[in-house]
């Protein structure tokens, strides 16, 4: 398997991870401008419309690096660590999760704060928003790195891809 093909795989995996919270923000932003639009409060809609497309775009730019670099990482691993489920989803998780987690960290820190600073429900939103990525991209590791569950990876012999498996996997055409 080529290496451009697992990153491209990753990067759809990244546009997944970062699709459903640019959605959720921009729905939510949106929503609120129109509740200013008909107060009359044109520049509080207007502020929330560019934060709502500021907050779209950087989440989709998060979601694409991050399931590039899973994309980039399981392009790179060794083959014998593919082969094995659990290995290359830990792998997957923790280059998509760690990341976010040391981001949520740094910008919770900064400016003298600290982690108790903030209330448990905050920590409990961000953390299972972190686990909740890790958790799709180990999911989605095996279709990512070309060991899915479709006929091309599993040995199957009679569709249109039987010709690549079975010179990738050296199989006999037995017939």
């Amino acid at each position: 398997m080529r290496a451009r093909t697992v990153i491209w795989r990753g990067a759809r995996l990244g546009v997944f991870i970062g699709a459903w919270p640019a959605g959720t923000v921009g729905v939510l932003c949106l929503v609120a401008a129109f509740v200013f639009l008909t107060g009359g409060l044109y520049g509080t809609a207007w502020e929330l419309t560019t934060a709502g497309a500021y907050a779209v775009l950087a989440s989709m730019a998060v979601g694409v690096a991050l399931g590039t670099a899973t994309g980039l990482a399981l392009a790179v691993a060794p083959r014998g660590l593919l082969a094995r489920a659990p290995l290359r989803g830990l792998l997957a998780a923790l280059t998509a999760g760690l990341p976010v987690a040391a981001l949520h960290v740094a910008f919770l820190t900064t400016d003298g704060y600290t982690l108790a600073s903030y209330p448990l429900s905050t920590h409990f939103v961000d953390w299972a928003v972190i686990l909740t990525i890790a958790l799709v991209a180990a999911a989605r590791s095996g279709e990512i790195a070309g060991y899915g569950t479709d006929g091309t990876t599993n040995g199957a012999r009679a569709d249109t891809g039987s010709a690549q498996a079975e010179a990738e996997g050296g199989a006999d055409t037995a017939h």
